[in-house]
């Protein structure tokens, strides 16, 4: 009977590609959770503001009918108006700075969020990159990249130095392939 084998999820481990993989995912997850919970707590921030927006109107209209009920001439009216108008405007105010200060406080914790985000997500990748170069299938490649920054450094060089890289690539191609077109 064959026995199956068991990735370990052991992400501690270095080289671990499986694990590595995880601690990325794990870091995009986090990242887009943490933004939902920030974002459900920006919108019951202005929704409290809001309510109490519609309170202090409430209160103003109230003291509105309160007055034009206990007002006997334009006088009492008018003084009247100017107590409801003061409180209104004052409480105005009031939720206008607290609406300032949640935007401030909402954007610093926007701005360190998305900087924790981009420490763990760099950190996570890098673990994910430096075990994927352990791994066997990676060799090919990082020979591939290393002949590839060669041939632009080569190119580099020929751009520089037009004459020479003419020369040097007749000179390989010649010795490489029996002439310049491999005959």
């Amino acid at each position: 009977m064959a026995t199956a084998s068991r990735p370990s999820f052991d992400a501690a481990s270095p080289g671990n590609a499986v694990g590595a993989a995880f601690d990325t995912y794990r870091a995009n997850t986090s990242a887009a959770l943490r933004l939902l919970v920030g974002q459900q707590q920006w919108r019951e921030q202005l929704l409290k503001l809001e309510q109490r927006r519609i309170a202090r109107d409430r209160e103003a209209v109230e003291g509105l009918l309160e007055s034009l009920r206990t007002a006997r001439d334009w006088t009492d009216f008018a003084v009247a108006t100017q107590s409801v108008w003061r409180d209104y405007l004052g409480a105005s105010t009031t939720l206008w700075q607290e609406g300032v200060a949640a935007a401030v406080q909402g954007a610093s914790t926007w701005s360190d969020s998305a900087r924790d985000f981009t420490q763990q997500w760099q950190e996570a990748c890098a673990g994910a990159q430096a075990s994927a170069s352990r791994a066997p299938g990676a060799l090919p490649m990082r020979e591939w990249m290393d002949a590839f920054e060669r041939a632009m450094s080569g190119a580099a060089n020929g751009a520089a130095h037009p004459g020479k890289a003419a020369g040097a690539a007749r000179a390989q191609g010649a010795s490489a392939g029996g002439g310049q077109h491999g005959h």
